[in-house]
């Protein structure tokens, strides 16, 4: 992964989807609650869905936006980013003892990952982008959020499936998991919640929606950006490989947010979206520890 140390706990909804073969009375109980969560997802997306439909039968807007700026910068340019992320990200590691506790060193990838999209946003600017070719600016913040909550409820159902089926056949696991298990404090979850939902939304959003999106889109211009957007979603999902099947569905997860950026001309929307995927995912790792119904492994 470029920008961001933990994974988004995706298969974690499909654990919770998964769950009705629990031993006790509480995890059935929890895993009844994961299949009432399961239900309202997809009647959620199944509702967003039909009113986008609705809307472009009409020939409504769904997502107003704007002309977005083409990219200026190069391939090497492009390459240099990713490259800086990661040395960034590893140099924050290597300030630690070599047997510093995992949450450490989650904290010191997100504290590199916080600085090295500081660095790239100022050299974006000294090299005179505007706010808006960056992407980070918005002309109307209620109807980002709006854009950002309706995505939500559009992939949140469908992703859950997926993974919950692929996780049959690849179980996910992550050291991340089975410490947090153990050091799911105040302080631990804040560690999480600042990588997960702050931090690599951000750097993530601005590099594959803004940066990797922008610079494909230049050089191989499509309707809609549309190769542009599938060539980012499927990096962005490659970037999570090594957890399981988890690169599957967020590689959709990186065309409905490519889709969204590219055609609000703001990464904003996306942004928002993100994180609070990334939160609903975060919450529902903390309630599997609060209940129980999710052990170490092993």
């Amino acid at each position: 992964m470029i920008a961001a140390p933990l994974p988004l706990f995706l298969p974690l909804l499909a654990a919770e989807a998964g769950a009705l073969a629990g031993e006790s009375a509480a995890e059935v109980g929890t895993a009844a609650l994961g299949w009432g969560g399961v239900a309202l997802a997809i009647a959620a997306s199944v509702f967003v869905a039909a009113r986008i439909w609705q809307c472009e039968s009409r020939g409504e807007t769904v997502v107003p936006g704007r002309p977005w700026p083409a990219a200026a910068w190069s391939g090497a340019a492009v390459l240099f980013v990713a490259c800086g992320w990661l040395l960034v990200a590893a140099f924050c590691v290597s300030l630690l003892p070599a047997d510093a506790p995992l949450l450490n060193r989650m904290a010191a990838q997100a504290a590199g990952s916080i600085v090295a999209t500081l660095a790239v946003v100022a050299a974006l600017r000294a090299h005179g982008a505007s706010w808006e070719a960056i992407g980070l600016s918005s002309d109307d913040a209620a109807v980002d959020w709006r854009l950002a909550l309706g995505g939500l409820a559009l992939v949140t159902g469908p992703l859950l499936l997926i993974s919950a089926a692929l996780d049959r056949l690849v179980s996910y696991e992550h050291p991340v998991i089975d410490t947090l298990l153990s050091e799911h404090g105040p302080g631990a979850i804040a560690i999480v919640v600042i990588t997960a939902v702050i931090a690599a939304p951000i750097a993530e959003e601005l590099f594959f929606r803004r940066i990797l999106l922008g610079w494909i889109d230049a050089r191989v211009p499509s309707t809609g950006g549309s190769v542009a957007i599938l060539a980012s979603a499927l990096l962005f999902g490659l970037s999570h490989w090594g957890q399981g099947l988890a690169w599957i569905p967020l590689v959709l997860l990186g065309i409905a947010l490519g889709e969204l950026a590219q055609r609000r001309g703001s990464l904003m929307p996306a942004i928002l979206l993100h994180a609070l995927f990334n939160a609903v995912s975060v919450v529902i790792l903390v309630l599997q520890i609060a209940t129980g119904s999710m052990r170490p492994s092993g």
